[in-house]
């Protein structure tokens, strides 16, 4: 752990402490701290010669390995920014994230498409790990610098890169690490795609305490039954997840009630939590695993608050509804505000905006001045000094024992297995198909209770097969709707605007 600004600190000072211990495993095999951070010299020395001032944003388009471990490590140690670039994503939209994120150089462990327009790739299934590189001493670089870019969903049809600082990541994890013990005998999971911003916290959170983290590839993490069997055989103690997801893996790991399950501590986070699956894990697969809720926003560093789940807590008759959104306390450095529209603190049971203001809030929107001044703003609080707020866009309601309670979005974005999607970009992407008249997408329930993107429309001549196979390939999979409907025409509320909301109870 370190207490300064510089990212790279919170690895090398674990590598030189436990230098023999495993640091990353991947089905290929396992790095010690030694040699991830030898792995890392080696290919700073090859990022230096491709861009030897610091500061340029560079592109990772890896499979889920160690690889791409590695390759975060050299780019901060090189004082660089990575922009994550996920190979399953359509080349349309890998093309645009390239394109406004400025990429001149990709990290690749494949043939990277043309269609990127990206002229220099680095591949790392062809450098020579066993070259002797040179001694040379590390500049830590600035820590208001930026780490990373992650793009998130766009509400104009075009996702958006989010820019986090260095010194955020170090703040959130020095922060979440003081509240909640981790140490180098844990063995963690990086369950989920280095897109998604669980992942910073994930390699991090492992990393800072010379734990060994378990990179999962995405077919098992897609499969509840493989994720079960990795968590018995790696004898994983520390497992990040989110609830929708832990459901499918709970039912999944009482299949191996002959081998121990050994994680010892469930982090949710990307949705709210459901209490029956918490007791169901407790009771058929660990009882005396411990369960810490998470809120947060990748604009924000990850987190704000986390909250730790007591088995009393468990066992009480109350009310599960404020049990199972109460955002918890904001992490050591960073602030959270509840306002009305007026901009001032909500009163007992009104519901309003979360703004979060402190150590994770991000720079801005990459290229886009106009929604950054719109969504960080600063603001002047009775009681506080002027700072800079994120306007989040989730809700709140101030309860009477002065707990603040998730109660939703005050937009048309919606989390569905913890990956944030502008219900506009999915639109405008289907929008495309010629012969479109009215179209909507809805958040909706699937046959077994989960959240699902629904798209309805009215069209001339188009058909559903046509709309899946538009979906496919401009949009992620995770943004892809389950389910296709076409009607005569969508239904109107009284102001003659489109029924969302009786579309999204249509089954």
């Amino acid at each position: 752990m370190t207490s300064a600004g510089d990212l790279y600190s919170l690895f090398s000072h674990q590598a030189a402490r436990v230098a023999a211990r495993d640091a990353v495993r991947d089905p290929r095999g396992s790095l010690t701290y030694a040699e991830l951070a030898r792995r890392a010299d080696v290919l700073a020395v090859a990022i230096r010669e491709l861009c030897p001032q610091p500061g340029i944003r560079i592109g990772l388009h890896l499979g889920r390995t160690a690889d791409v471990v590695v390759a975060v490590l050299a780019i901060i140690a090189t004082g660089h920014t990575y922009v994550p670039l996920d190979p399953a994503y359509p080349l349309e939209r890998l093309k645009f994230m390239a394109s406004d994120s400025g990429l001149t150089v990709i990290i690749s462990d494949r043939e990277v498409p043309d269609g990127i327009g990206v002229a220099r790739v680095l591949r790392l299934d062809r450098v020579d790990w066993s070259v002797d590189v040179p001694v040379t001493p590390r500049l830590e670089a600035d820590p208001e610098s930026t780490a990373y870019v992650i793009y998130t969903s766009g509400s104009t049809g075009q996702p958006k890169g989010v820019e986090v600082r260095r010194r955020s990541v170090v703040a959130m994890v020095n922060a979440v690490c003081s509240r909640h013990q981790f140490g180098e005998t844990d063995v963690w999971t990086l369950f989920h795609s280095y897109c998604f911003d669980f992942s910073v916290w994930e390699m991090w959170g492992a990393l800072a305490t010379g734990a060994t983290l378990v990179v999962v590839p995405a077919e098992v993490a897609a499969s509840p039954r493989a994720s079960a069997e990795l968590l018995v055989r790696e004898r994983v103690t520390v497992m990040n997840i989110v609830p929708s997801v832990f459901r499918y893996l709970t039912a999944a790991a009482r299949q191996f009630a002959d081998r121990p399950v050994t994680v010892r501590r469930i982090i949710f986070g990307g949705e709210s939590i459901d209490v029956a699956d918490i007791r169901s894990w407790r009771e058929s697969v660990r009882a005396d695993c411990e369960f810490i809720n998470t809120y947060g926003i990748t604009e924000t560093t990850v987190f704000v608050t986390t909250r730790p789940i007591l088995p009393a807590e468990l066992q009480s008759t109350g009310d599960e509804r404020e049990f199972a959104t109460d955002l918890g306390e904001p992490l050591n450095g960073w602030e959270l505000q509840v306002l009305d529209d007026g901009g001032a603190p909500v009163e007992p049971g009104v519901t309003g905006e979360i703004w979060v203001a402190g150590d994770g809030v991000a720079v801005g929107y990459l290229n886009r001045p106009e929604l950054t001044a719109e969504r960080f703003r600063l603001l002047a609080l009775p009681g506080h000094p002027p700072r800079v707020y994120y306007r989040s866009g989730d809700l709140a309601t101030r309860t009477k024992n002065n707990v603040y309670c998730y109660s939703g979005r005050a937009d048309d974005q919606v989390k569905i297995n913890g990956f944030r999607i502008e219900l506009g970009e999915v639109e405008a992407a289907l929008r495309k198909a010629s012969g479109i008249r009215e179209l909507a997408v809805v958040c909706t329930r699937s046959r077994v209770g989960g959240r699902m993107l629904s798209a309805f429309y009215a069209a001339d001549a188009v058909s559903t097969q046509e709309l899946t196979a538009l979906a496919r390939t401009t949009l992620p999979a995770h943004m892809v709707p389950g389910r296709f409907v076409q009607l005569a025409e969508l239904p109107r509320n009284a102001s003659g605007k489109t029924d969302r909301r009786a579309l999204s109870e249509r089954q």
